[in-house]
């Protein structure tokens, strides 16, 4: 099209000149040899530039058949391209409508009809995505080393490949295979949210806490991970890694949470547990009042008030604090009351006992009620306690009649009546024979009465006479 502007104005200039030149009345004399040949000057510029248009299309022509293959091999290119665009497409189309067998058949044609190795690794992978859906692992792990194979040259490329086999091995459990291919894209540098969740799922999976734990937090700075979410992978996996790992790393493990996570009731009573079996009941009763001070949960406090003998003086004083600013906590009372027991105090156990029942009725206070009457003397009133804290595990109501109406047996099987009997003695017999008579039938082999029951040949049967 330039080239064709260009052609315009150079015959619109010559136009030009001749409009100029028409009144000229100059000359110019052609020698060829012996001959002279005159034209006026107007003349000659016509033929300058007829000349030069025959020679302009001359050329153009040859250059247009000189250019024909490489024309030719562009428009084939060009063709081939636009299948290939569209078999992807159609591809990507069927895969995301969910007709996976349409849509493996057309990556896999596009794979062998493309020669564009971008297009072939992204029909690969794409290929490699629907033939795991399919349940096709064999052709799947095909794919993806022969996509791994053409992207070799393209680093990007590659990572994006390793990333695709990385998500289909976690979806199929092989969480260890998958991370070394997530190791390979990170180390390339490809770093992406989506590869951090693709993490988070492998160190899962392989129990790898601590780096799940790291995982974790970045994807919650970066508002991919909820609070929620975060909690829920702590209270899960937090406990777990507590109970599992050395008591060194737990407590570094523990020491590296915050305040908020080291409250929360799953992680406080992993943490006190370990402290306890290494006889640190000091270490595991801060534990425990630290998710105290936080909140009240009646787990910690169950826990809490089972305290060992030499440590029961300064919980005793903790939950007195506590209650200060909890006065109608039941449970809280119930563990004061407990502690008070542990204690001796006889009488501050029955009054927070006492003022926990009159909140809320609990199988638990009226247990340690029970065992506080006891322990004072008092049995009856000990034994009420503990019947109202059985009725109350069993849900019976209080109220309700303490003995058992006797049951009706008019109705149940007696033994004969010896005395309307003639002879109780072979009543007796008779009975036992046929009893044994039943037995021995039913302990009788099926064979065995088959074979029995058959006549022996040549064996007179008839009955002998006496």
């Amino acid at each position: 099209m330039r080239s064709l502007i260009k052609l315009l104005i150079l015959f619109g200039l010559a136009i030009l000149a001749v409009l100029l030149l028409k009144n000229n009345h100059d000359v110019v004399m052609i020698i060829t040899g012996d001959e002279r040949r005159t034209m006026s000057l107007l003349t000659a510029v016509m033929l300058l530039l007829i000349i030069f248009a025959i020679f302009y299309i001359v050329l153009r022509l040859i250059a247009k058949v000189l250019h024909l293959p490489l024309a030719f091999s562009n428009w084939s290119e060009k063709r081939h391209e636009h299948k290939d665009i569209a078999l992807l497409e159609q591809g990507w189309t069927d895969f995301l409508e969910g007709r996976s067998q349409q849509a493996e058949k057309h990556l896999l044609r596009l794979i062998k009809h493309t020669h564009h190795d971008k297009r072939q690794v992204l029909a690969s992978m794409a290929a490699a995505r629907v033939t795991h859906d399919l349940g096709n692992t064999h052709k799947r792990d095909e794919l993806l080393a022969q996509a791994r194979r053409i992207s070799k040259s393209n680093q990007r490329l590659e990572a994006a490949v390793a990333t695709i086999q990385a998500e289909l091995l976690l979806e199929e459990g092989q969480s260890a295979a998958a991370l070394a291919h997530l190791d390979f894209v990170e180390k390339v540098g490809q770093k992406s949210v989506h590869l951090q969740e693709l993490m988070l799922r492998a160190y899962r999976q392989t129990g790898q806490t601590l780096k799940m734990f790291d995982i974790a937090r970045q994807l919650h700075r970066k508002k991919i991970l909820t609070d929620e979410e975060v909690q829920t992978l702590l209270v899960h996996y937090g406990p777990i890694y507590i109970a599992n790992t050395s008591y060194k790393e737990a407590i570094s493990f523990y020491q590296s949470l915050a305040r908020e996570e080291k409250a929360t009731t799953q992680i406080a009573m992993a943490m006190a547990l370990r402290y306890e079996s290494a006889e640190e009941y000091r270490k595991a009763g801060e534990v425990l009042e630290l998710s105290l001070n936080t909140k009240i949960d009646n787990t910690i406090l169950l826990h809490y008030a089972k305290s060992p003998e030499k440590e029961v003086g300064e919980r005793l004083s903790f939950a007195q604090q506590l209650l200060k600013s909890n006065e109608n906590n039941s449970n809280l009372l119930t563990a004061l009351g407990q502690l008070c027991l542990m204690q001796k105090l006889w009488g501050q156990a029955d009054r927070y006992l006492t003022k926990s029942l009159s909140l809320t009725e609990n199988p638990r206070t009226y247990a340690l009620l029970g065992i506080l009457n006891d322990r004072q003397g008092k049995l009856q009133e000990a034994i009420r306690y503990w019947r109202l804290a059985s009725n109350s595990f069993v849900l019976l109501d209080k109220n309700e009649e303490k003995v058992l109406v006797a049951a009706d047996t008019s109705n149940d099987p007696a033994p004969p009546d010896v005395k309307s009997l003639a002879h109780p003695d072979e009543h007796l017999l008779v009975n036992q024979v046929e009893f044994a008579h039943d037995v021995i039938q039913e302990q009788k082999a099926p064979d065995e009465a088959f074979f029995d029951s058959a006549p022996l040949p040549g064996v007179n049967h008839q009955t002998p006479k006496i």
